[in-house]
C-alpha cells in the first residue's frame, strides 16, 4: 500500500490542509468544520439539517456535535422548518461571525493557492472532484439502489455556489 495508496495520500493531505485552516480559524474560536457549518447555514438554501450534513460530507451525529457549541456560543439557534424538520439558523452574532470567517478563510486559502501557483488550485479541485465522482460510482456499484439514493452527495455547487 504505502506511497501508492490513494486513500492514504488523500487522508494525509486532508489532515494537513485541515490543520492549516484550523490554525487560522482558531483566532475566531472555531475549527474548520464549525466555520464551514456556519457558512453553510448562512447560505440559507438547505431545507434540512440532513442536507447541510450531506453537503459538508459529515454524518448527522457529527453535525449535532458541531452545532452544540455554536448554539452555546449564541451563534446558532433552531427554527421550525417544513413538516417536522428543525433547521439551524444564524443569530445576529452568527451572521457577524460568518463575515469574520470569510475574511479568515480567504487568507488561509490565499496562502495555499499562492504556493500551488496560478493554475494549481484549479487543477487540484478538478482532480479531487474526479476522485469523488469515481468513489461515488464505486459506492453505487457496492450498495443496493435504495441505499445510494439516500447517501448521494449533493451537486458540488449546491448551498454555497462554490465548488467543494
Amino acid at each position: 500500500m504505502g506511497r501508492t495508496c490513494l486513500g492514504h495520500a488523500a487522508r494525509r493531505t486532508a489532515n494537513l490542509l485541515t490543520r492549516h485552516y484550523n490554525r487560522h480559524m482558531a483566532a475566531l474560536g472555531l475549527e474548520l468544520t464549525q466555520a464551514q457549518l456556519l457558512a453553510a447555514i448562512a447560505d440559507g438554501s438547505a431545507s434540512s439539517a440532513a442536507e447541510i450534513a450531506r453537503f459538508l460530507g459529515i454524518d448527522r451525529s457529527t453535525l449535532a456535535r458541531n452545532l452544540k457549541p455554536l448554539e452555546v456560543a449564541g451563534l446558532v439557534t433552531r427554527q421550525d422548518g417544513k413538516g417536522r424538520k428543525v433547521l439551524p439558523v444564524l443569530t445576529q452574532l452568527g451572521e457577524a461571525k460568518v463575515i469574520e470567517i470569510h475574511r479568515t478563510w480567504l487568507k488561509a486559502q490565499e496562502e495555499v493557492s499562492t504556493l500551488l501557483g496560478p493554475d494549481g488550485a484549479d487543477a487540484v479541485r478538478t482532480q479531487m472532484s474526479t476522485l469523488r465522482k469515481a468513489v461515488h460510482i464505486l459506492e453505487s456499484q457496492e450498495k443496493p439502489a435504495a441505499d445510494t439514493a439516500s447517501q448521494s452527495e449533493p451537486d458540488e455547487t449546491t448551498l454555497s455556489g462554490h465548488q467543494s
